[in-house]
C-alpha cells in the first residue's frame, strides 16, 4: 500500500499534484491551524488549512483513497515534528512518501526532519509555466560518495541535453564507456535521459547536489 503524507497549507495544489504522480492508497494530511486560532492577535488574510484539508479529503475520497487528517500548531517545530514522525512510523512498514510543500517554513522543516529521521521518501512540489514538477529530496549520499573518479567526472561536465557522444568527446574516453557510466548513473538517480532515437541526458536534483560537493 502507497501512503502519501503531506503537510498542508493555504493552498490544495501540492498535495493534489503529488496525489496525481506519485500514486497512493491513503492519505495522510498534517494540517496547520489557522493562526487566528494559535495567536492571540487577529492575523490579517488568515487562511484556514482546515478548510484546504476538508477539501483535499473529499477529492481523494471521491476516487476510493483513504484520508486521515491530522491537526498541529504549524509554529512550533517540535510539536510538527513529533507529530509527524509518530505518523509516519504508524504507516510503517507501508511505502511512505512524504511531501514537504505545504504550511509554514517550520511545519515543511520539521516534516523534513521527521522523514530523515524516520529514512522514508521525500519530495517537494515545485511549481512551473507547464504545471507541477515533483522533486525527490536526497536523503543519503555515502553510495553516491563510493563512485569512482570516472564516474564523477561525467556528472562534472554534464550539461541539459548531452548524448554519450558528447560525454565521450569532452572526457577523452570511447562513446561505449560513455554510455555505461551514463547507465550506471541513472540507475543511482543521479542523472535521466529523454526519449528519441538518440538518447539525451541530464542532471537530476541529485545528481546537481552531488556535482556541488564534489566540487
Amino acid at each position: 500500500m502507497k501512503v502519501l503524507v503531506a503537510t498542508v497549507g493555504g493552498t490544495e495544489e501540492p498535495v493534489i499534484a503529488a496525489a496525481r504522480k506519485l500514486g497512493l492508497d491513503k492519505a495522510v494530511l498534517i494540517t496547520g491551524k489557522p493562526a487566528s486560532e494559535v495567536f492571540d492577535d487577529p492575523v490579517k488574510d488568515d487562511v484556514n488549512p482546515l478548510a484546504v484539508s476538508d477539501s483535499i479529503r473529499k477529492k481523494l475520497e471521491s476516487v476510493g483513497v483513504k484520508v486521515d487528517v491530522v491537526t498541529v500548531n504549524p509554529f512550533n517545530f517540535e510539536e510538527c515534528c513529533v507529530r509527524a514522525i509518530e505518523v509516519i512510523e504508524r504507516e510503517m512498514p507501508e511505502e511512505v512518501n512524504v511531501i514537504v510543500t505545504g504550511g509554514t517554513k517550520i511545519q515543511a522543516i520539521a516534516t523534513s526532519y521527521a522523514a530523515f529521521v524516520c529514512g522514508c521518501r521525500m519530495f517537494y512540489v515545485q511549481e512551473t509555466k507547464n504545471g507541477s514538477e515533483i522533486l525527490e529530496i536526497p536523503l543519503r549520499f555515502s553510495d553516491f560518495d563510493e563512485l569512482s573518479r570516472s564516474r564523477k567526472s561525467v556528472l562534472k561536465v554534464l550539461e541539459d541535453g548531452d548524448d554519450a557522444g558528447s560525454v565521450a568527446r569532452k572526457l577523452g574516453i570511447n562513446r561505449k564507456t560513455a554510455s555505461q557510466y551514463l547507465k550506471e548513473l541513472r540507475e543511482y538517480g543521479l542523472v535521466e535521459s529523454t526519449g528519441g532515437r538518440v538518447r539525451k541526458y541530464r542532471l537530476t536534483f541529485a545528481g546537481k547536489i552531488c556535482r556541488a560537493r564534489w566540487g
